[in-house]
């Protein structure tokens, strides 16, 4: 149901119109004056808001502009009611903000067209930003990132060396790639020939500063520039990545002031704000030469040109302007200001690659004498710039994001209807539902990979501690890559929603197998692989915390694989991550497989996770969990004290396995992961259970 929110001073007026819209099927609230307007659009988010120009307080213009000031309520529509023929206040409730306007007195008939006109620009807007926005990026980032010999990809430019394209020169340099954000949203609001000239006055203030710094080779991909900074043949003494993050911060000053000039060509346009992002990589970068005989265009092509453009892709989903690989830092010297830090997965040939945020580059004696004196005289301004750059992309990104996750929660998939779509995947239907998550089933539409996502709405008391346990486990699980782990596909976050892609199982978890009895066979193997997933967890440095059956999965093949890291916790650097702490003495997991330790709300490690392995496989061997208890402190006390039973007489064999893994000191079970698989690796005990 479309919730609308009436703001209006005149009680007749007021009431009539929630009249109407009630029994027309909207979901209404009222709000006497401007400044309770406010508060209610805060706390309801309606899907649209109906306001007066003249009221007590906070007027409908002051209304408008604290509504689009509000990352959470910038995108809500609002149709502003004006006197007849009050062009001056139409003039500037649109200046503000407002998506339309109806003149006083107005027929219900009138109402009703102005609303449907403005929830179907509000579909647009959204499909613009799901569909045009992102496909026309997945486009560029195609034709950046396919891997030279890879398929084909028809774009305006491909970086893939075309038919009878010949090697000119191998350099090592730093690529510079720039990108506008919702080109599309923006371009959609203007003729061809203002789009045109929108570009061509945008490239002339960018191009310059990238010259100027000793970008060569400049390309501009639709709304996109590319450009490449070497040593050679430079004539700088400056390491050609310093030149780059300089260049790339002057584009973000240069940037800010040609958002003025747009802001004051296009006032009336409603264009979104105006906002770019970049990214930086260094290493060997292939110069080709094409065309023919009398026309030679040269084309920067390789790894080096896919990541750059990988990074400035991944910009927009962090928030950053300016993204550089820990490799540009590296030569790109002393003094250069970074804010936020992280890896990113990049397909090819780089896998993970450590990048961060750049928000500045103090300027030395050298960099003044060399054309860099901009970085110390206008420092202050390039801060600026690059903040306010982050902000409108943070906020768009997050705006999109947080309107699009939070349609899914009460979405009827119908027979025969559409999909919804989500960052190029489809979602097929609901499998489960909670009080603050949703899980889908999707698959991804490059290759038709059916997966999950998980989308949590941070609501309620608990809100930020759901949020933060949430991204917490993508944090943790995107540090690891291992055959036994569940793999993660992506991840978005905005202020109140999160969703990751992950792995799809449909056989299901491990407890569906424990049902029907297994082979000791079968429960070795199972041990081993949930060792060896265990093995490359702790390395990382992460302690699972929560192994239990039904966070094991079933691949079809039968491995298994480990899964929900929901309440895994790093060995160190909690802060450092900015992930959620536990405090002492809380105990997390299943009250069933919790170490003596965690029963008690003790230190947490390592041998933790082995103590819940060795319950698990007593319950494979055996049929029946080792202890159990009519209340939770019975059970918990057998944990503390209680020896691990006896196996079955066949199953003597594995007798002292089990009883180190449930020994009651941590010290006592097995060193590691890797000590537990040399132990089911025994020759001896290989042959007795050989199938």
């Amino acid at each position: 149901m479309t919730s609308v929110l009436v703001v209006e001073d005149d009680d007749a007026i007021r009431g009539n119109v929630a009249r109407l819209l009630g029994l027309e099927g909207y979901e209404v609230s009222v709000a006497v004056n401007g400044s309770e307007g406010l508060e209610r659009a805060r706390a309801l988010r309606p899907d649209l808001v109906v306001s007066d120009v003249n009221m007590p307080g906070l007027d409908g213009f002051a209304l408008v502009e604290a509504l689009r000031a509000d990352p959470a309520l910038a995108t809500t529509a609002v149709l502003m009611l004006t006197a007849l023929d009050d062009r001056a206040s139409m003039r500037r409730g649109m200046t503000a903000g407002a998506d339309d306007y109806l003149a006083k007195p107005f027929t219900r008939t009138e109402l009703l067209e102005a609303l449907e006109g403005l929830l179907k620009k509000r579909g647009r807007i959204a499909h613009s930003i799901d569909s045009a926005v992102q496909a026309r990026e997945d486009q560029l980032r195609r034709a950046f990132t396919e891997r030279l010999g890879g398929d084909t990809v028809a774009a305006a430019f491909a970086f893939e060396p075309p038919q009878g394209a010949v090697a000119d020169q191998v350099l090592d340099a730093t690529v510079l790639f720039s990108d506008i954000r919702n080109f599309t949203s923006i371009a959609e609001k203007l003729g061809s020939s203002e789009v045109a000239e929108l570009l061509t006055r945008y490239f002339e203030r960018t191009s310059e500063p990238v010259l100027r710094h000793g970008g060569r080779h400049l390309k501009f991909i639709g709304d996109g520039l590319m450009a490449v900074f070497a040593d050679q043949g430079s004539g700088s003494p400056l390491p050609a990545a310093r030149r780059a993050v300089s260049a790339a911060l002057a584009l973000a000053l240069a940037t800010h002031q040609f958002r003025g000039w747009l802001q004051q060509r296009f006032a009336d346009r409603g264009l979104p704000p105006f906002a770019i992002g970049v990214g930086l990589h260094c290493g060997e970068v292939t110069i080709c030469r094409l065309g023919s005989t009398q026309v030679k265009e040269t084309t920067p092509i390789g790894d080096t040109v896919n990541t750059a453009a990988r990074l400035q892709g991944a910009s927009k989903e962090l928030g950053w302007t300016v993204v550089a690989s820990s490799a540009v830092l590296e030569q790109a010297g002393e003094g250069v200001q970074t804010g936020g830090m992280t890896s990113l997965e990049v397909r090819g040939r780089n896998g993970w690659v450590d990048v961060a945020e750049i928000v500045g580059l103090e300027a030395s004696a050298l960099d003044r004498q060399n054309g860099m004196g901009e970085l110390a005289e206008r420092a202050e301004e390039i801060r600026l710039a690059v903040q306010v750059n982050s902000e409108i992309t943070a906020r768009a990104v997050k705006g999109a994001l947080r309107n699009k996750l939070s349609t899914l929660k009460h979405h009827q998939f119908e027979p025969g209807e559409a999909p919804l779509r989500l960052k190029g995947f489809r979602l097929l239907r609901k499998l489960a539902s909670g009080s603050t998550t949703e899980v889908f089933l999707a698959e991804r539409e490059a290759d038709g990979l059916p997966l999950v996502l998980k989308v949590l709405s941070a609501a309620g008391t608990s809100a930020g501690a759901n949020l933060t346990r949430f991204i917490q486990e993508y944090a943790l699980l995107s540090r690891i890559a291992h055959p036994h782990v569940i793999r993660i596909y992506d991840q978005g976050f905005s202020d109140d929603h999160a969703y990751i892609a992950m792995e799809y199982f449909e056989r299901g978890d491990l407890r569906t197998e424990l049902r029907g009895g297994m082979f000791p066979e079968r429960a070795i193997d199972v041990v081993r692989q949930v060792a060896e997933a265990l093995q490359a967890v702790h390395a990382k440095g992460i302690i699972h915390r929560d192994l239990k059956p039904e966070n094991v999965m079933l691949r079809p093949d039968g491995t298994v694989v480990l899964a929900d890291f929901g309440v895994a916790k790093p060995l160190q650097s909690d802060a450092a991550l900015g992930l959620a702490q536990t405090l002492h003495g809380e105990v997390v997991g299943t009250p069933y497989y919790l170490s003596p330790e965690q029963a008690k709300g003790g230190t947490i490690t390592p041998a933790s996770d082995l103590y819940s392995l060795g319950v698990m496989f007593f319950e494979m061997l055996a049929g029946a969990r080792p202890f159990a208890g009519e209340t939770l402190e019975l059970l918990l006390a057998q944990h503390l004290t209680a020896p691990a039973p006896r196996l079955p007489e066949d199953l003597t064999a594995l007798q002292p396995i089990v009883d180190r893994l449930m020994a009651k000191q941590p010290q006592d079970r097995h060193a590691s992961a890797g000590a537990l698989l040399e132990e089911l690796g025994r020759p001896e005990l290989l042959r007795t259970f050989s199938g």
